[in-house]
């Protein structure tokens, strides 16, 4: 073989690889779309379960529930705040010092990805719950 030849595959080996090309791409992608998602489901776990210390936290130091909830809101402001539900117990006016304070955040992350969608609930639900004693 001289070197100004050039080397190419028969005509059969060009449409074998395109097929194994197409289906390596097609699990590359799923597996791409599914990691992505899985990020996004543990972005909302962490900034929930850091919106419901931040409610605990100022809860413990005698503020309102409506404050607390304000709190958490802010705290979460990279969510969707329609789809926060803040449960706080005990109620304010059962609040001395020494009584536990829970703050539960809960939160719905849509999935996007549909064959996800199918195994997993859709919307997928993230809580974060914090309890603190009030000083």
């Amino acid at each position: 073989m001289s070197r100004n030849e050039s080397f190419s595959l028969p005509r059969s080996s060009r449409g074998q690889a395109l097929v194994e090309m197409a289906i390596v791409l097609t699990v590359l992608l799923l597996l791409l779309t599914g990691i992505i998602e899985f990020g996004r489901v543990l972005s909302a776990q962490l900034i929930v379960s850091h919106a419901s210390r931040e409610g605990a936290r100022i809860g413990v130091l005698g503020k309102t529930d409506a404050e607390i909830t304000q709190r958490v809101l802010d705290a979460a402001s990279a969510l969707d705040a329609s789809k926060i539900t803040v449960d706080i117990t005990p109620p304010q006016s059962e609040r001395v010092r020494g009584v536990e304070l829970r703050v539960e955040v809960k939160y719905l992350v849509d999935i996007v990805v549909p064959l996800l969608s199918d195994i997993l609930t859709n919307p997928y639900p993230v809580r974060g719950v914090t309890v603190m004693r009030v000083e």
